[in-house]
């Protein structure tokens, strides 16, 4: 991807999250957290796409994907999806662990393709 073609995608995630923002004084409050959510997936996305790997992140994202839309049929099921997504990060950040194979601060887990 070019340096226009990814600014441009990056204009567009930073114009979701401002104009996500400002509805959000008029949505329910249930959509922050999904927004926030969505917006995290598509910078990975983008990441991804520009092909910066990182495990860590991939896997981050495929749990985003999978259980963020659980906040239109359930508030509960969201919130126990919610702290299960954010125990998943500490374990991935947490360099004595094991769980999930990366660890925080090593600089070869992100590579440039």
């Amino acid at each position: 991807m070019g340096q226009a073609e990814l600014e441009e995608r990056l204009f567009e995630l930073v114009g979701y999250m401002v104009t996500s923002g400002r509805n959000l004084l008029d949505e329910t409050s249930l959509y922050g957290p999904f927004r926030l959510l969505d917006a995290a997936s598509r910078l990975i996305l983008l990441l991804e796409d520009e092909e910066i790997i990182s495990s860590r992140l991939s896997t981050i994202r495929e749990r985003i994907d999978a259980g963020k839309y659980s906040v239109m049929t359930s508030p509960g099921e969201f919130r126990t999806f919610l702290d299960s997504l954010v125990d998943a990060l500490v374990d991935h950040m947490n360099p004595g662990k094991e769980k999930g194979g990366d660890q925080l601060g090593k600089r070869t887990e992100i590579s440039r393709g």
